[in-house]
Parts: C-alpha cells; structure tokens; sequence
C-alpha cells in the first residue's frame, strides 16, 4: 500500500457490527490477523462503555476503546476509565430542560450509568441495544449534580434529528459538539468531545501519526475521524456526506466491508 499504516480506528454500530449487532466470524479474524500483524487496532464508538465492552472482550483489543464519541476513554483490559471529559451542569441543565420542552425521550449518561427521563419504549429500545444494562429514571437532572454529565442523547420517534438541532439555541450550539448518529439520535456533548480527538490521543501513546491510522465509519459522528487518517474509509451503508469525504468507499456492514479494506491495506 502506498501509506504505511500502523493502526485502525473503527466505529461500531453500521460499520463492524452488522444490522442485528453482531460481528461476523470473518471480521473477527481479520482483525485478529491484524493485531497478530502488529497494528494497534482501537474500537472507537459513539456508545457509552457498558455498551461497548461485550464487543471490545470479544474482539480481544487491547488498546483504550473510544466510548461515547470520545467523551470517555477505557482501558477494555482493566476497565479503568483514562479519560473523561463531562459537560459543564449547567449546559446539562439546559439540554435536559429543553429536551423535556420538545418532548422527546432523553438519554443521560453518568460516567458509566445510564439514566433516563421517563420509562418508555425508546428507552427501553436504547438500554437493550446501547446499555445492556438497566436504566435509572431520574426525576431531575439536578440528582447528576455532584457525579457529573458525560452526553446527553435525545430519541426520536421517527428519523427527525437533524431537523431538531434549529431547536437548540444558537449561543448553546457554538459551544457544544452536537452530532447525529442516526437519524434518530441527536447527542449533545462537550465542545471538545470528538472520535478524533480521542483516537489521537490513543495514537499519542503509541507514538503513531494520523498518517499512519486508517479510520472506518458511516455516520456524521465518524466524520472528524475519517478526515484526519491517513486513509478515511466509509461504509457502503454509509451516509453521502461520509461517503464524499472518504479515501475509499468499501463493502456495507452486511458484507464485511471492515474487513475487506483492512485485508485490501494491511495484506494479511
């Protein structure tokens, strides 16, 4: 290949994990194969962590996973949290409160505890594919005072996020990172939460240069990362915008496509 890559950054959901969230045998072994090639392979996912740790243990990684689109990064081997950037409270605070005036179903997590605004079917939904865990109703975002907000997600009925962000201030929008990671899913973090800024900081500990990582997505969230790597790949399922901004376009997430570029760069 015509660029030395060392390392490879790769989303979850619509990219490695298929549509009923599973990894193939096939992409398993490839990234496998990678490892035992040498390369850093590091899971970066808009999920939180609890959601993210049954496929990082199956993948057997051993570098820091990016969780909850680089708010939060985790060692998947001892599980120590390495890194956390929260939201100010009172920019929590005004998410929450508009996100009750709007209506819709709030996510909260708190480092590694889900939370939500009310007991529903999207709730219920987002803790049985994102959380595998059980969620806490709160009654108001003032008991996450003291523990602190790491992002806040609104759960749409149908695919409207992106026409929701209007509703969301303007002083508030220029100071925070508000990303789509489906088009039912408008989340709301710190403004210096990024994949890419998290990945860079996993490369940092390796001494790897953006130049030298391969990055893999569908989505708006992956953007920052694919536009940094030395080779920004998307997903065939992947959004238009992701796609135009990608060095390669590979297979969807039903057909491998994680693994076809990696074998494609890597030659394993």
């Amino acid at each position: 290949m015509d660029k030395e890559c060392k390392m490879i950054a790769i989303d979850l959901d619509g990219t490695l994990l298929t549509d009923d969230k599973r990894i193939t045998e096939y992409g398993k072994q490839t990234i496998c194969d990678a490892m035992e090639a040498g390369n850093i392979v590091c899971v970066s996912t808009g999920r939180a962590w609890p959601g993210a740790r049954k496929f990082a243990h199956e993948l057997e990684v051993t570098a820091p996973v990016v969780t909850s689109n680089g708010a939060m990064i985790v060692d998947p081997v001892s599980e120590e949290v390495l890194y956390d950037l929260k939201l100010s409270f009172e920019d929590a605070k005004q998410i929450y409160e508009l996100g009750l005036q709007v209506g819709v179903t709030q996510i909260v997590w708190s480092g590694c505890q889900l939370h939500g605004s009310r007991m529903d079917d999207y709730l219920k939904d987002y803790s049985k594919r994102f959380g595998f865990m059980e969620p806490i109703v709160i009654d108001s975002i003032e008991q996450l005072r003291e523990k602190g907000v790491s992002k806040i997600l609104w759960y749409f009925p149908e695919p409207e996020a992106d026409g929701y962000l209007e509703k969301v201030p303007k002083e508030l929008r220029e100071h925070l990172n508000i990303v789509t990671s489906t088009p039912f899913f408008l989340e709301f973090f710190h403004k210096e939460v990024s994949k890419a800024a998290a990945v860079g900081m996993v490369a940092n500990r390796y001494g790897i240069d953006w130049s030298q990582i391969m990055a893999i997505g569908d989505a708006g969230n992956d953007l920052p990362m694919i536009r940094m790597a030395g080779i920004g790949v998307a997903m065939g399922n992947a959004t238009d915008d992701v796609k135009k901004e990608a060095d390669e376009v590979t297979a969807d997430n039903e057909h491998d496509g994680v693994a076809q570029v990696i074998r494609k760069y890597f030659r394993i």
